[in-house]
């Protein structure tokens, strides 16, 4: 079967209170925008390490005009016949590790996404828009839009601010809920829980969908501030995201029991699911103010 996938920062979700994107080879189709979130970035990078590592590199190329590796020539050079040798997911940044001493530092935002295809198979998407096509002897990869890419030396990598600053991310196989709740409640102050899950220096990987069915699931109040909680609570959460951004991972599915559900009923207690802006940022958080304590 010709490898042809679209991984991308985009779901479509069904009408049903319960439904989720079901899983296949790519996510569905959008037409309604949600930023990639930390499940999202580790699947890509699982798929592409699987069709391009170790493969060496025919040719890399920049066909879109906005690429902002229009001003890496020499780089971009460089990556020829080379080998992809890791690809690598930190919270919402996927870093794509070359021999060479290169790295491709990619963040999709709200409408990035990545292809991967066979030679001579269709891409789903116009070509001429692709910011980055890796050709290698046996695959392609592309990236379609984003906020960020970048290539960068591994020093650089290392003393980027922006990857300094990110807190453990969720998915680590390492990540112990237990031994991070003194970090968050420290830094977070007087924040609420909603907005300090989205700060992405305290816990990485965690987006606006995952915030608000987490605390949904763990049946806690994401308005409630992190210093009124007890680390029961606040453990609870932690563990209740990793399970959900888990499933995600392996199955493709995202939950949707309280997001972009305002004004139905809570599928737990029949009160209607509340949507409202949080935190400087104004993200929508969606919660039930009767069950969520």
């Amino acid at each position: 079967m010709p490898i042809r996938q679209e991984l991308d920062a985009k779901t479509r979700w069904p009408a049903a209170a319960l439904g989720s994107c079901p899983p296949s080879s790519h996510p569905c189709q959008a037409n309604v925008h949600t930023m990639a979130e930390g499940d999202t970035i580790h699947r890509i990078a699982r798929r592409l390490s699987a069709a391009i590592a170790g493969r060496r590199v025919l040719d890399a190329t920049v066909p879109s005009p906005r690429s902002p590796l229009r001003g890496q020539t020499a780089r971009l050079v460089g990556l020829r016949g080379g080998r992809l040798t890791r690809a690598e997911a930190r919270g919402k940044h996927l870093l794509l590790h070359f021999d060479g001493d290169l790295a491709l530092h990619c963040h999709l935002g709200m409408r990035g996404a990545w292809q991967v295809r066979q030679p001579r198979s269709k891409w789903r998407r116009p070509i001429g828009g692709a910011w980055v096509v890796l050709a290698t002897e046996g695959a392609e990869g592309a990236q379609f839009g984003g906020t960020r890419l970048a290539l960068r030396s591994e020093g650089e990598l290392r003393a980027d601010p922006r990857l300094a600053s990110l807190g453990p991310d969720l998915l680590d196989p390492e990540f112990v809920p237990s031994a991070h709740l003194a970090p968050l409640r420290a830094r977070s102050g007087d924040r609420s829980l909603g907005e300090s899950l989205l700060d992405q220096s305290l816990v990485s990987g965690v987006g606006n969908v995952y915030k608000s069915e987490g605390c949904f699931v763990a049946g806690v109040d994401p308005w409630r501030a992190v210093s009124e909680l007890d680390d029961t609570e606040i453990g609870l959460v932690l563990e209740t995201l990793r399970k959900l951004m888990l499933q995600g991972l392996e199955g493709g599915r995202r939950p949707r029991q309280v997001y972009r559900r305002a004004g139905l009923p809570c599928i737990r207690c029949g009160a209607p699911v509340r949507s409202h802006g949080q935190g400087d940022a104004n993200r929508t958080t969606y919660w039930c103010g009767n069950c969520q304590r």
